[in-house]
């Protein structure tokens, strides 16, 4: 690598990260060097003061390709960025991976300033200081200095810069939101028109747009800008605007005097000179529609089909201060950022994750299926990661808090409900003294506390719907994603996103990232016998692949031998903490005992699709009985519903009858005489894929 040069501690040090990754002390740029060590820098910053796994940072810096000599290399990146960035600044290894320790004084990070800024910003808007949130805004937007994480490994940009150009988009929307309450509607005309044909499809600056030549007396093209909006989300997209954008359309329509500035002629004014250098346009990558937007329009259309809530940055973020100065005495409402990592090589589901994420930024009024949504699907399909990439995705949209909790319904101690509605009242600034003894005052005292605010609620894998129903906020500024083995069909007023296997293209290209393309591109023949054997489980996939990534000296085709033997297929699928038998046991114990035991013979009648009269038969029951056992498999994930002339039949998923099969053995003994014993893995494959 060359010598390096320290650079004393005598200056601030400044640490940027939006826009090209730099360092500076006291004016004086510091060669960090090629992208390796500038991604090991902007890994770390990015951590929050949290230890980066050696793991990670191999992913971050070689992607698919580490060199046999990577941890070294590692050690050699952390002792250039410690030595570049001088005394005071430290980089630990902290097992099992590095830290970044950087001193309270004398270092700026670009990105917390623009937070922080961002933050004062919003909380202006909020309490209705309009001068005050643009002066911040615009100067949250001036830190910017063009695309972020610029000169980084493809890896950690990939993951990371979505994110953050998100981040300045919302604050840019809440900076025009700020100048249309203070009358700059006609200054802000060219900023928008530039801004939407950079991002098309974000409908928060079309909604500003039309409002903003409303106020300007060009009512006609306040309306052409609708029919625009209209045109480009059904040609790229197939959908229709949002409801809010529906509704300020008809309040466009209608003249209505709510979309007119509230602010005093006198203060109103051109945009200040400060903003004739704007933040750089930046590329824009977010495409979900983001519920920040005009308050006036946002009241406008609450007369016409609803009592007006919280909708706009400015709204929702006002009705945070309201629940903020109703909460009793010596608590203070926190707005909680609980969300999990979504997984970094999510693949597939674009579909259920585009439905999900539009539902959820649709503006109030909401139908109420379009506030709490369940995501179900067999063991291993995926339905977390579904979950969680689209919390990421629509969490702008929750200004008040985003949470995240575990209720453990699948395993053998669920989170108790009041314990539940504990966490969730503790996460909002309930102090521990001040939590109500009973599950009934807990349960009001959680509605009370998310009324008039707008917090994404996360309830990940749920029992059933007796200990799910006191945990829904009432209040339509909520929203809910849940997931769930069952599909919760008792539970009233919610859309279901049932989840069933990958493709295999999308199987193969989830299996390329997690085993690598080199491995995957060596070995094709056997790299498809592997997916193939997965059939399409992410759960399936991704210990397939993690094992492949961790014994490169073992060739491809000893991993598709072993899977495809279905003598040992289950206990080839288990890897760390990962284990699919384990995931279907956890499911299988929750079944009643006639349940199982139709799922144990089940899975001796072939691979083929049953109808209720074969399984009767092999059962010893009713066709009515039998087809009612075979309607509740189907119903909690573990069989397929097939339609066929005359009726209906039930298919098993590979891996679920190998299970079951396994079930039959240790649970019966032997197989049962009247069972026809049809077992070769060829005809199990062959009747999948038929």
């Amino acid at each position: 690598m060359g010598p390096v040069t320290a650079v004393g501690s005598a200056e601030t040090l400044h640490l940027n990260l939006l826009g090209p990754v730099e360092a500076h002390r006291g004016g004086t740029p510091v060669k960090l060097g090629g992208p390796k060590p500038r991604t090991m820098l902007a890994a770390l910053l990015l951590a929050r003061g949290r230890v980066v796994s050696d793991t990670r940072l191999t992913a971050l810096l070689w992607d698919e390709r580490p060199p046999t000599t990577c941890p070294a290399q590692l050690h050699t990146y952390a002792s250039r960025v410690r030595h570049l960035l001088g005394p005071g600044v430290e980089v630990e290894r902290r097992r099992p991976g590095y830290l970044l320790v950087l001193p309270d004084r004398g270092v700026r990070v670009d990105l917390l300033e623009f937070q922080e800024r961002a933050a004062r910003g919003a909380e202006a808007l909020a309490a209705g200081r309009a001068a005050t949130a643009a002066d911040e805004l615009r100067r949250a937007l001036a830190v910017w200095r063009g695309v972020a994480l610029g000169g980084v490994c493809d890896a950690l940009a990939d993951v990371e810069r979505d994110r953050l150009e998100e981040e300045r988009l919302v604050t840019l929307e809440r900076r025009i939101d700020a100048d249309l309450e203070l009358g700059r509607h006609a200054a802000l005309i060219p900023e928008l028109i530039a801004l939407i044909a950079a991002d098309p499809l974000r409908e928060g600056l079309r909604g500003q747009l039309m409002t903003a030549l409303y106020r300007s007396g060009r009512q006609a093209d306040a309306l052409a800008a609708y029919r625009a909006a209209r045109a480009t989300l059904a040609d790229e997209l197939g959908l229709e605007p949002s409801a809010a954008l529906r509704r300020l359309h008809q309040a466009l329509l209608s003249g209505d005097p709510a979309l007119l500035p509230r602010v005093p002629r006198a203060s109103r004014g051109a945009v200040p000179k400060a903003s004739a250098k704007p933040a750089p346009a930046v590329a824009p990558t977010a495409r979900e529609p983001v519920a920040v937007g005009v308050a006036a329009a946002v009241a406008a259309a609450g007369r016409a089909s609803a009592p007006a809530g919280p909708v706009t940055a400015t709204a929702s973020a006002s009705a945070s201060a309201s629940a903020s100065a109703s909460a009793p005495h010596g608590e203070r409402p926190l707005r909680p950022a609980e969300l999990p990592p979504p997984p970094a090589d999510f693949t597939g589901r674009d579909q259920e994750v585009m439905r999900l994420g539009t539902a959820l930024t649709t503006r109030r009024p909401r139908r109420p299926d379009q506030a709490v949504h369940v995501v179900t699907g067999m063991p291993g399909i995926g339905k977390t990661a579904v979950v969680l990439r689209t919390a990421h995705r629509v969490k702008s949209s929750y200004p008040d808090g985003q949470i995240h909790l575990d209720l453990r319904g699948s395993g053998p101690r669920p989170l108790d409900t009041a314990d539940a509605l504990a966490e969730l009242l503790r996460l909002l600034g309930v102090p521990a003294a001040r939590i109500p003894g009973t599950l009934d005052e807990r349960v009001r005292a959680w509605r009370t506390r998310t009324a008039d605010r707008r917090v994404l609620l996360v309830l990940d894998d749920a029992a059933d719907e007796r200990t799910l129903r006191p945990l829904l906020p009432v209040t339509d500024g909520c929203a809910v994603l849940i997931t769930s083995r069952s599909g919760l069909y008792a539970l009233e007023g919610v859309s279901r996103t049932v989840l069933g296997p990958l493709s295999p293209p999308e199987s193969r290209s989830l299996f390329d990232k997690l085993a690598g393309r080199l491995r995957t591109g060596a070995e094709p023949a056997s790299a498809a016998a592997v997916v193939d054997a997965c059939a399409g489980l992410p759960l399936a996939l991704r210990i397939a692949g993690a094992k492949v990534a961790a014994r490169g000296h073992w060739p491809l085709s000893r991993h598709a031998d072993r899977l495809t033997d279905p003598g040992r297929t289950l206990a080839e699928l288990a890897f760390s903490d990962l284990s699919l038998r384990d995931r279907l046991m956890e499911a299988y114990r929750r079944l009643t005992p006639s349940a199982r035991r139709a799922l144990r013979f089940h899975s001796e009648l072939g691979p083929h699709p049953v109808q209720a009269r074969t399984a009767a038969r092999a059962l010893g029951t009713g066709h009515e009985e039998a087809e009612e056992l075979l309607a509740d498999l189907a119903a909690a994930h573990w069989a397929e519903v097939v339609r066929q002339p005359g009726g209906y039949a039930y298919r098993l998923h590979p891996l679920v009858r190998l299970f079951a099969r396994d079930m039959l053995a240790d649970e019966e003994g032997a197989v049962p005489h009247v069972l026809p014993v049809r077992s070769s893995w060829a005809l199990a494959r062959t009747g999948d894929t038929a």
